[in-house]
């Protein structure tokens, strides 16, 4: 159905008036049903309160007409699937009366039980990526026949039109019937109830409608009244932050031919690096020629979608990405409620060029049962003149039982480069004492060749085991490789 926008000289449109400067605007309008209908029918007393049939409703903002359902279908006037009641009698004797700034309100059902209707209106000026929150009256009738539960669909889609587009939020609301205690006029008091809903802008434009779910059998369906959708929460602009292990163009997340990936996590922040906490997003994978893809349920599907935790971080499980029978790039992007977000991650099948590389670092150590304290790490080769970027380092100790690592000032990993001087970084000990993880630790490399060292502190406990030969495993980034030898003697 064509839209019912005024043009600016109809008389219509001053029925409705701007929100002052400054306030959070309703979106929808003439939310009250004011613009335009002619009200021509008394009811119970009330002179002129219902505009019934054809053109008499004629509402200028809204789109009405055939529910379209099977006591809805179309082929009469618009105008007959719809009756609109004024606000007094509307609202006689209600508690909601001074609540809904003087709304006429919707009867969706017309002329009888084969005109069950609708009305909707295509909102604009959406940001998308912003929530906002849908507000609306709704009551059973009470006027021709006896009080009865009522029914009507609510929903919002993306887009100008009311069919076609992605619905962004939708209900069945059941209205309950209007009690029975009457009321001047030989009839009931109506119950209104308001409603609260919300969604999430995916383009500016979208489309709001009601539609009558009342069963066969009546000539009077959900009142609707006092319409309005409002901002309630401003987009943000959510991106890829990062990866761990750490990834980019020139050092992308690698597993060889035919393999499994192991395990990586995404992190989703937003402009002021606030985390995309506990939401669903899709990650989108772009496999190029390689014939990747991910795997799970049996399924070979391009797309896996996870919840965020509360840190921003969307964990996919080792195993869940399958590399293909075909070396090179890919990339993966990431999708919020339906919307893209900013960034990739990048991935390659087959070795990656890596921009340095471990080895195990000096001569091997000896530490004594409750001794004193040694440093065994590792040696840190550039093998290309690209810079090297901050990276996370994990230090554990062996499986064996017998050795801990030392506080000194904290938790430290201390960077040596080739002129000797140091750099200490302070890192968190995990809760089983194994591990020492370090964030943004400056490797100290300059050029292809150069080389630093990385070590941390540790000794031997009371109970260790000897003799012993155990090394620390240190994972820089996502190179591995065992400490110094470490000797454990009595």
């Amino acid at each position: 159905m064509p839209s019912n926008t005024p043009t600016p000289d109809d008389p219509a449109a001053a029925h409705v008036s701007a929100p002052p400067d400054g306030q959070n605007p309703n979106l929808v309008k003439d939310g009250g049903f004011k613009a335009g209908p002619r009200f021509n029918s008394a009811e119970c007393g009330f002179s002129q309160a219902v505009a019934v049939g054809g053109d008499n409703v004629r509402l200028v903002y809204w789109d009405y007409g055939a529910s379209g359902n099977s006591n809805g279908q179309p082929g009469a006037n618009p105008g007959d699937y719809i009756d609109v009641d004024n606000h007094e009698y509307s609202f006689a004797q209600s508690d909601a009366q001074g609540e809904v700034d003087g709304s006429n309100s919707i009867d969706l059902v017309g002329r009888g039980n084969a005109r069950h209707g609708y009305v909707g209106q295509h909102l604009t000026g959406l940001i998308p990526g912003a929530q906002y929150d849908v507000t609306f009256w709704a009551s059973s009738p009470w006027y021709n026949e006896p009080p009865h539960y009522t029914s009507m669909y609510y929903s919002v889609t993306d887009g100008r039109l009311r069919e076609g587009g992605k619905v962004l939020d939708s209900d069945y609301i059941a209205v309950p019937q209007a009690r029975t205690d009457p009321i001047p006029g030989g009839s009931w008091r109506r119950q209104w109830k308001q409603y609260q809903r919300s969604f999430i802008a995916q383009s500016p434009d979208a489309y709001l409608a009601f539609t009558d779910e009342t069963a066969d059998g009546y000539w009077t369906g959900t009142m609707l009244a006092c319409v309005a959708v409002r901002l309630s929460a401003p987009a943000h602009d959510y991106r890829i932050a990062g990866t761990d292990p750490e990834s980019s163009a020139d050092h992308p997340l690698s597993a060889p031919k035919d393999t499994p990936f192991g395990a990586f996590r995404v992190r989703f922040l937003d402009e002021t690096n606030q985390p995309l906490s506990v939401q669903d997003v899709t990650l989108r994978l772009e496999p190029h020629s390689t014939g990747s893809h991910f795997s799970y349920g049996g399924q070979a599907p391009l797309t896996y979608s996870a919840k965020t935790d509360a840190g921003g971080w969307l964990t996919v499980p080792a195993g869940t990405l399958q590399a293909g029978p075909q070396e090179g790039p890919m990339q993966i992007t990431a999708l919020l409620r339906g919307t893209d977000l900013s960034g990739r991650i990048d991935l390659s099948v087959g070795a990656a060029a890596s921009r340095f590389s471990l080895s195990p670092g000096g001569t091997p150590v000896t530490l004594t049962r409750a001794g004193e304290t040694r440093y065994p790490g590792v040696e840190v080769r550039a093998d290309s003149d690209q810079a090297i970027p901050s990276q996370k380092v994990r230090v554990t100790l062996p499986s064996c039982p017998g050795l801990a690592f030392v506080p000194e000032g904290g938790y430290q990993l201390t960077i040596m480069d080739a002129r000797l001087a140091t750099t200490a970084y302070t890192g968190t000990l995990q809760a089983d004492g194994q591990t020492l993880t370090f964030e943004g630790v400056y490797l100290a490399l300059h050029g292809k060749g150069a080389v630093s060292a990385a070590w941390v502190a540790v000794k031997a406990l009371p109970n260790a085991p000897v003799p012993e030969d155990t090394a620390l495993t240190f994972q820089v980034g996502d190179q591995t490789s065992p400490s110094t030898l470490i000797h454990v003697r009595a």
